[in-house]
């Protein structure tokens, strides 16, 4: 059986679906399941492969990117610790549509197709709470689009820094600081933007107070007034 720690049941238990899940199937996953550790920037699957795992991220960040023809690169979001992913190509058994890799240091729970199916058979409600979990994904995907088509860049970007302080941030004394190094071409691919744009909000955001930045590290100094700008 996998031993986890109390913090690594913790972060399991911060997500809404698996901490919905009846006590006996979060029992059944854990207990089927085996932990892997990934050292910083190791690739974890590639586009077109089979998907043989569903994971559950329990220390640091995975990075999920894709590629165009031309090789441009698009990071589209980093899973945190408690996030849920690769159950969709377990399900429809096709390829796995992007690539994933430890953005940082990572501890993930992985469970195996064999056990994965097993599961399902065994235990109806996690069938059910699957296609939950589904529906919950697909209305955060039209959200998403709706933003990008309806929101200015500050909201979107508003939004972004918002979540992940929510994720990885730590209250210091200037402020609530993102413990991630964010570059502002990983900003800019995760609003979808350029480079160049991100760099001028940040400028006219450090002048007006509301966060600060040095060497890819980020603190925000004014929590609030970046929560009136994501809502306005």
């Amino acid at each position: 059986m996998t031993q986890l720690t109390e913090t690594q049941h913790g972060v399991l238990l911060g997500n809404p679906w698996f901490a919905g899940l009846p006590d006996e199937v979060r029992a059944a996953i854990v207990g089927c399941a085996h932990t892997r550790a990934l050292v910083q920037g190791e690739r974890l699957f590639s586009r077109g492969e089979p998907g043989n795992f569903v994971y559950a991220v329990l220390e640091g960040a995975i990075r999920i990117s894709g590629t165009s023809r031309e090789g441009r690169e698009a990071v589209l979001t980093l899973y945190e610790p408690g996030a849920w992913f690769g159950d969709l190509s377990l399900l429809d058994g096709q390829p796995r549509t992007h690539d994933a890799s430890a953005y940082t240091r990572a501890v993930l729970l992985a469970l195996g197709r064999v056990d994965f199916e097993r599961l399902l058979s065994t235990y109806p409600a996690l069938a059910r709470e699957l296609l939950r979990l589904q529906g919950t994904r697909l209305r955060s995907l039209l959200s998403a689009l709706e933003a990008h088509a309806t929101q200015s860049l500050e909201q979107r970007f508003a939004s972004r820094l918002l979540a992940l302080a929510h994720a990885y941030g730590t209250h210091t004394a200037r402020g609530l600081s993102i413990e991630l190094h964010l570059s502002q071409e990983l900003l800019a691919q995760l609003t979808g933007v350029t480079r160049q744009r991100v760099n001028q909000v940040l400028k006219v955001w450090e002048q007006e107070g509301l966060i600060e930045q040095n060497y890819g590290r980020m603190v925000l100094l004014d929590k609030a007034a970046l929560g009136r700008l994501a809502d306005d």
